[in-house]
């Protein structure tokens, strides 16, 4: 089995230290700090280790059901099977910030998501990451997202923007509503544009670090051809 990786497409930001809207802080040391667990080396050799310390919300990044439920799953238990499948892209780029994504204009991709769909939403505004433009952004309808849980049996959804949520609606109803179908929600995704014919094969791998309701993550799309035999 061959990858062709011109097929591969890169759907998550590059992290910055220090840069970020949420914390991210990284430290690069000789391993003689770590004492009996670094390793002797040469005088002049490189030979380094980090940590890092970083928000759960830290750039693209997967949310969990523990986010909004208590006793919900986390990073370490949440499926796989939840987290690699088909994505479909839904072109919301003639949104404006602020605007309504409505239930009539998700009806209207009815025939382009599949049971068991990842769904993406490409607003376009992964171009305002990192700057003061990066909220508000388009939301998605109470009515439309319980139609793509409960309808459509949708296993996860995403969004290039920072988050799909009405702010002049209180607790968030949409997380609510995926977290307590054991969904996964993807925020701040770049590149949806770069997904050919709108759909794709996704791997979304969040570290597995028991007890965190949300993880940064490295997230791929690969498009049709890109796997071979």
């Amino acid at each position: 089995m061959k990858v062709d990786f011109s097929k591969v497409v890169e759907l998550s930001h590059r992290m910055i230290p220090r840069e970020e809207p949420f914390n991210l802080q990284t430290w690069v040391y000789d391993v003689n700090i770590l004492g009996e667990r670094g390793e002797p080396h040469s005088p002049g050799t490189w030979y380094v280790s980090g940590d890092v310390s970083f928000s759960t919300h830290c750039g693209t990044h997967v949310e969990f059901p523990l986010h909004h439920v208590e006793n919900g799953m986390n990073a370490s238990d949440f499926p796989l099977t939840s987290l690699i499948g088909e994505a479909v892209v839904l072109d919301f780029t003639d949104k404006k910030a602020g605007d309504c994504m409505s239930l009539e204009e998700f009806k209207a991709y009815d025939d382009k998501i599949k049971e068991g769909d990842i769904v993406f939403l490409h607003t376009g505004l992964d171009k305002n990451w990192r700057t003061e433009d990066w909220e508000p952004y388009p939301y998605v309808a109470c009515d439309a997202m319980e139609w793509l849980v409960s309808e459509k049996k949708i296993i996860a959804i995403g969004t290039d923007a920072t988050s799909l949520e009405n702010f002049n609606v209180p607790d968030q109803p949409n997380h609510n509503l995926v977290f307590k179908n054991n969904l996964a929600m993807v925020e701040s995704l770049t590149n949806l544009d770069k997904i050919d014919n709108g759909r794709a094969l996704v791997f979304m791998l969040p570290l597995k670090i028991v007890g965190i309701e949300a993880c940064p993550c490295r997230i791929i799309a690969i498009n049709d051809g890109g796997i071979s035999e």
